[in-house]
């Protein structure tokens, strides 16, 4: 019909968009005015409602920070890594009485004796003793069965086999001296270093020395002399407790 114009279910001309404001947002009067203000929420932050721009269907929302921390939680994280400081604390001063050595020996036990697991072995080095005559002062002036050890050739460690080191620069008329040089006299394994003590066998360095009695004193013989002077060795008892068992240590009397 002629000056009639036809309209859209929103009220528009046909085949025209919605009314937007002067911002390019489209909504009622009142959606544009809160968008454009925010509204104010608990904790003072500040939510903008998403706007729809002229032929767009996306929305985004703005950014907004988290609130500082409060004083009580301020309280509350500090308390907390006081607490963990002590728990470290008290893991440490409990480190020294830990039995690391049971993790670090490498024997284990077999029905009645003690064995250690390899796949080839040297049998001949579980019969060998290495007999030393003591330093002078240790007491190797002697005129007995005291002036000598006989320790194991099999290190309680890997089974190497150690050997006694007489190397000493103070006493030119004795065994190993050596000017200039260190003082060893002291039964030394080449493989990885362990040293064990003269006259006790006792680990006192490398990685024997790690290890937990009865694991960190290598076996002995026992001897004597008899009535005629000349060196004798005892009939051995290879348990830890008295000679010890080849390859794996015995208990040292302190």
């Amino acid at each position: 019909m002629e000056g009639v114009t036809p309209v859209g279910s929103e009220g528009n001309k046909a085949g025209e968009s919605p009314p937007s404001d002067t911002s390019g947002r489209t909504g009622t009067e009142e959606e544009r005015k809160v968008r454009e203000a925010g509204q104010m929420r608990p904790g003072g932050q500040v939510v903008v409602f998403p706007s729809k721009t002229a032929g767009s269907s996306s929305s985004s929302s703005s950014y907004v920070p988290p609130p500082p921390p409060t004083p009580q939680q301020i309280t509350a994280g500090r308390r907390r890594f006081v607490k963990l400081l002590v728990g470290v604390g008290a893991l440490l001063s409990l480190a020294p009485y830990v039995p690391w050595g049971t993790f670090l020996s490498n024997s284990v036990s077999a029905g009645k004796g003690y064995v250690r697991q390899q796949a080839t072995v040297n049998k001949d080095t579980f019969v060998k003793f290495e007999l030393i005559r003591l330093p002078t002062e240790l007491g190797g002036d002697a005129k007995d069965a005291t002036a000598f050890v006989a320790f194991s050739k099999v290190c309680v460690h890997l089974w190497c086999s150690p050997n006694y080191n007489p190397d000493q620069p103070t006493n030119p008329n004795e065994n190993g001296y050596k000017p200039n040089q260190s003082k060893h006299e002291q039964y030394e394994c080449p493989c990885h270093g362990s040293i064990y003590k003269v006259p006790q066998g006792l680990a006192i360095d490398g990685p024997a020395s790690f290890q937990a009695p009865p694991t960190n004193a290598i076996p002995m013989l026992t001897l004597s002399t008899d009535s005629n002077g000349f060196l004798m060795v005892e009939k051995p008892v290879w348990d830890v407790n008295h000679n010890g068992v080849l390859g794996y240590g015995r208990y040292v009397q302190q």
